[in-house]
């Protein structure tokens, strides 16, 4: 045989390995996928689209074609705002309900406590367990809807919605933080979703 000649084994290795190399390269671009998705503090662009579909079944939000969501994060932790600005990135990019356009807007706790300019909703930032009284509070006093992506949330009672868009989308109601912000949700919305 010829040097230049391919075995028949070669003939069938050859390109069993370039595909095996493709599927290899296309398993390490998914991950790198993910882990980019997973970059704003453990919020995935699933998460978003899931919360912003669940914002859509608010009866209480107003019909001027913008709302303003105050993405709230913690000043003592970077990263919290760091993630912050990575959804206002998203949330800018990306229509809401029907025409309506969600207008993103940082927010720290301190601000969302002192402040009283407009927010619509609040999408609370992974992490915030510790300031949970202080975030419940402003939300009763201005009559705020909060969205968060951590289950910890529904234990400290300063979400109104858990959403989870891992394996399926989850949805979790508070049912007394809802009561409590005055927040209305159509009926249907309240009969798909998971009631605490």
């Amino acid at each position: 045989m010829a040097s230049g000649e391919l075995t028949d084994i070669e003939r069938i290795v050859k390109p069993a390995l370039r595909s095996l190399g493709t599927i290899a390269a296309a398993a390490l671009l998914l991950i790198g996928t993910v882990r980019l998705a997973r970059a704003a503090g453990d919020i995935s662009i699933g998460d978003l689209q899931a919360a912003t579909r669940a914002l859509g079944f608010l009866d209480s939000l107003p019909n001027d074609g913008t709302i303003v969501v105050g993405l709230v994060f913690s000043s003592n932790l970077p990263e919290s705002k760091a993630a912050a600005t990575e959804v206002a990135g998203w949330l800018t990019a990306n229509m809401g309900r029907d025409k309506s356009i969600f207008r993103p807007k940082l927010v720290s706790v301190d601000a969302l406590v002192q402040g009283n300019d407009r927010l619509d909703a609040i999408f609370l930032m992974p992490g915030l367990t510790s300031d949970a009284a202080t975030i419940a509070e402003a939300m009763r006093r201005r009559h705020l809807v909060s969205i968060s992506t951590d289950p910890a949330c529904l234990e400290t009672s300063c979400c109104v919605l858990m959403v989870h868009a891992d394996h399926g989308v989850e949805i979790v109601l508070d049912m007394a933080v809802a009561e409590a912000v005055g927040a209305r949700f159509s009926t249907v919305f309240t009969m798909m979703v998971k009631r605490k």
